[in-house]
Order: structure tokens, then C-alpha cells, then sequence
């Protein structure tokens, strides 16, 4: 089976744990970029917040090569308000994603895992996701 570990990072904890999960898996790394800028922290969850609200998707500026070839994709994300970035989904949505697992990891400094999943399900109508970690 082979493995894709998709994230996205905006300050760096993410890619970490992407790092370390390659390394454990030997699974192929890619990082989710867009072309917005997020900036520090506060900026982030402000421009984030305006993202859900209006339920924008932005741009991804990058394409996994022969995705297709991938059965396992580990998704890694920052939960912002409880929620999986828009980046993330819009990423999701160029892909067709039948017949793959999907296995999301998660940081976040106060919220757990099950929320953002729960929406990230619906929102990427994406089935089925194998339960989430932090």
C-alpha cells in the first residue's frame, strides 16, 4: 500500500509531525501551499474566521504528482476554531478520492480532533476517514 503524507503547516508544528510520521511509515511528504499568506498566529485565525464565514475555499498552488498511485493518504492540518482549514479542503477537492483511506491528523493547542473531522467529512464530502489523532 502506498502512502501519501499530505499537510498543511502554518507554523510549523504540523510539518513536525508529518516529518515524524514519514519517518515511521516511509510514506511520500507533501506540503499543502496556497497562494494566500496567513501570516502570525492572530492573523491566521482572523483571515481563517473570515474563510468560514463566507465559506471561501482558497487556492492551492501545488498538485500531488500521480496521486492516483496513493491508497493511504495521511492528512495533517492545524484545527482552527474547532475546524480543518479551507486550504485543506480545497486541496481535497481537486482530487477524486474513491477507494482511498484517509487518516487525518491533527494539532491544535486547545481543541481535540473529533470536531474538525466530523466537518471536514462533510464539508469535503469525502467517506470513509479513519478516526482522527493528535
Amino acid at each position: 500500500m502506498k502512502t501519501l503524507i499530505a499537510y498543511y503547516s502554518r507554523g510549523g508544528v504540523t510539518a513536525k509531525a508529518a516529518k515524524k510520521l514519514q519517518e515511521l511509515t516511509g510514506g511520500d511528504l507533501f506540503e499543502i501551499t496556497g497562494e494566500k499568506n496567513y501570516g502570525g498566529y492572530f492573523t491566521a485565525l482572523r483571515i481563517a474566521r473570515k474563510e468560514f464565514s463566507e465559506n471561501e475555499l482558497p487556492k492551492v498552488t501545488n498538485k500531488v504528482e500521480d496521486f492516483d498511485s496513493y491508497n493511504r493518504i495521511l492528512l495533517g492540518f492545524p484545527i482552527w476554531y474547532g475546524r480543518c482549514p479551507q486550504l485543506v479542503v480545497s486541496f481535497l477537492s481537486q482530487y477524486n478520492l474513491a477507494g482511498k483511506e484517509i487518516y487525518p491528523f491533527c494539532t491544535s493547542g486547545t481543541s481535540g480532533p473529533d470536531p474538525a473531522v466530523e466537518l471536514l467529512k462533510k464539508t469535503a464530502k469525502v467517506q470513509p476517514f479513519i478516526p482522527g489523532f493528535v
